[in-house]
């Protein structure tokens, strides 16, 4: 296997999967200094990256990070979208391998190869013929729009754009929508025809409203700004421009924030703020340079030069507009060089240098030609017409409703007047249901509390009776047996018959004894005191002896920090739910296991007995009526599983937190 990195040097990885990986990362590290920290996203993402160990995982990141494109330089860019390709073709997933293509030919737009860019994103799309592949589809026509006005084909895009924007009113994919429409002003705004660039900006803008605000276009309120700036409308520019950069810098999108920087620059430049405007231009110009987009960086340059030019600073600008111009060549945005030449001429016009400066025009007039002759008015006009008509056919419906509409013109007054009382007839029956919602809800939770009061008390009752069982009963019994013992002593008693009588008075208070403290430890186990619910249980289970029946508990998790109160309840659901087994399931194995931690607990009683048919449930027993307002005093669930032969499942869930 080979990684590139250079133009002409490649790398060969080592035979093994880590040292494979090791070798990668240390690339993938080394290309990655070209953006580093250029937003917490991209860092986030790259930690996530590094930290992954099966190849889902590092895919899934490469993907997100390739997302982030706008934000990265190509170079990085690179690294991802080919690992993220290989990790594809490995897996076999084709719409991954599909989408690692857009990826790859947004960088090829970036190094300014847009043929090869073209060709890839129609070889791809060519390939998205199911319905869900239609938006991964519509962002290869998107970037292909792009692409086509990088390479100076404004016609060819906009006619791409309108294409798109047809498929996508079909699909009401409202997005996919608004970026078409800010393709076409784009188109139009490049040629100079700010108007209409204006008209389909505001379009997109209004259609915006249906998306979330996480969905919204930095760049579609950068354009408008730049056009109002070329108006001399410099409050309404000012105005989009901070709300583009608002938006660039909660999308943490570096692209769109240097565009948003660089057009407030020339804003606060027109209105004086030079100051404000230099620190702008700087700041755009540095993320530019981070990023490292040709694109926008001879759009920057064209920028700043007619900051330099307005500002007396001619030589600077003129040496920085000659390196923009030599960058748009190498990189075939020819697109670019009139409006460096527009900033060139300026600066020659304020360096006083008058040749030059009709130089510079002449150049700029064969330019300008040149472009109107690829993208004329009747072509425009052409596509234009091809889109209404198009458009027309989705709207036939609607104008014929709105004939109708004028025709019942009287009628709908009165629908008016009918639609209002109905309003306020709505609007009172609403009021009513809010307060009889109101006053049940009321009630559920007065109920509630009276379900906890009767069940603290019973427990608090329990507490008691067991206290006074344990304590004053057992020790009166015991106090008893121990008279009757002396009473023995003293009467040493030889008959027969009244030696049996004494026995037999023994015997009952020895086992009343042993009664009144199983009770009192029913009532209330003295194992809570000493070591807590878990513990609890496994005592009240041992005890059990019933011939045939095999009894397993489990636990899992920490039982130390359940509140008394708590535990006490969920013991006695268990209670409850193994006493029923004991008297109705005739099983030969009970599994109990408990689970706490992450602040909840689960609990599950199995057992394989004759089982039930749970619609025959009596929802009215005592028996369920009890464990069902115990858990739900807990604000807990339970669940019954059971079919007759196939033993019972109960399990139920208590959140510790709230309980």
């Amino acid at each position: 296997m080979y990684i590139t990195v250079s133009k002409n040097k490649k790398i060969k990885l080592p035979q093994g999967n880590r040292i494979k990986r090791c070798i990668f990362f240390l690339l993938l590290q080394t290309f990655a200094g070209f953006s580093f920290s250029q937003t917490k996203v991209i860092d986030s993402l790259r930690s996530v990256l590094y930290a992954a160990q099966d190849a889902r995982k590092q895919s899934a990141a490469l993907l997100l990070l390739c997302e982030e494109n706008n934000s990265l330089h190509p170079d990085s860019l690179f690294v991802y979208y080919t690992r993220a390709h290989a990790l594809a073709v490995k897996e076999g997933s084709r719409q991954q391998i599909i989408q690692t293509n857009l990826y790859k030919a947004i960088y090829f737009s970036k190094k300014g190869k847009l043929d090869s860019a073209e060709n890839i994103i129609d070889t791809s799309a060519a390939q998205l013929t199911a319905a869900e592949d239609i938006p991964l589809k519509y962002r290869f026509l998107l970037l292909k729009s792009n692409v086509l006005i990088r390479s100076d084909k404004q016609k060819e895009s906009m006619d791409n754009s309108l294409q798109l924007l047809h498929a996508a009113e079909q699909t009401n994919d409202y997005l996919t929508q608004v970026r078409a429409k800010n393709n076409i002003g784009w188109a139009y705004m490049e040629l100079g025809q700010n108007h209409e660039a204006l008209d389909w900006f505001f379009e997109a803008a209004k259609l915006e409203k249906n998306l979330s605000e996480d969905k919204r276009q930095p760049f579609l309120y950068s354009n408008i700004a730049a056009i109002y700036n070329n108006l001399s409308k410099n409050d309404s520019a000012e105005f989009f421009a901070k709300l583009s950069v608002s938006l660039a810098l909660k999308k943490s999108d570096l692209t769109y924030l240097a565009n948003a920087y660089l057009i407030y620059a020339g804003i606060c430049n027109d209105m004086g703020n030079k100051a404000k405007a230099e620190s702008l231009l700087q700041e755009g110009l540095r993320i530019r340079k981070l990023i490292g987009d040709p694109f926008y960086i001879v759009s920057d340059i064209f920028q700043i030069g007619l900051f330099y030019a307005n500002n007396n600073e001619a030589g600077k600008g003129i040496a920085l507009l000659k390196e923009g111009i030599a960058m748009a060549e190498k990189n075939n945005l020819y697109e670019k060089l009139p409006i460096l030449y527009t900033s060139l001429a300026k600066n020659y016009k304020s360096a006083g240098d008058l040749e030059q400066y009709g130089e510079t025009l002449d150049t700029l007039i064969i330019l300008k030609d040149s472009l109107y002759k690829k993208n004329s008015a009747e072509a425009l006009a052409e596509m234009q017409t091809k889109y209404d008509v198009q458009k027309k056919e989705n709207t036939i419906i609607r104008q014929q409703y709105n004939l109708t509409k004028k025709n019942y013109f009287i009628y709908g007054t009165v629908g008016l007047l009918a639609a209002t009382l109905l309003f306020g007839y709505v609007f009172f029956q609403n009021r009513k249901k809010s307060q009889r919602l109101k006053l049940q809800a009321m009630e559920m939770g007065q109920k509630k509390k009276t379900t906890q009061a009767v069940m603290q008390a019973e427990e608090d009752e329990r507490k008691r009776i067991a206290g006074d069982l344990h304590d004053s009963v057992a020790q009166k019994i015991v106090v008893a047996k121990l008279n009757l013992e002396a009473l023995g002593n003293q009467m040493r008693i030889t008959d027969e018959s009244q030696q049996k009588i004494y026995s037999n008075i023994q015997l009952l208070l020895e086992e009343s004894t042993t009664e009144v403290r199983n009770l009192s430890h029913s009532m209330m186990p003295q194992a809570f005191a000493r070591s807590g619910l878990n513990h609890t249980v496994k005592e009240f289970l041992d005890k059990i002896s019933k011939t045939g029946l095999k009894i397993n508990f489990s636990t899992d998790g920490s039982f130390a920090n359940i509140r008394e109160n708590t535990a006490l309840m969920i013991y006695r659901i268990i209670q409850e739910c193994v006493q029923n087994v004991l008297k109705h399931s005739k099983a030969t194995m009970l599994d109990v296991n408990m689970i706490a931690e992450n602040n909840e607990m689960d609990v599950t009683i199995e057992d394989n007995g004759v089982g039930f048919n749970i619609h025959d449930i009596n929802e009215e027993s005592t028996g369920l009526k009890n464990i069902r307002s115990r858990i739900e005093y807990l604000s807990g669930t339970f669940e019954i599983n059971s079919q007759p032969g196939n033993g019972t499942v109960f399990a139920f869930y208590i959140p510790l937190e709230d309980a």
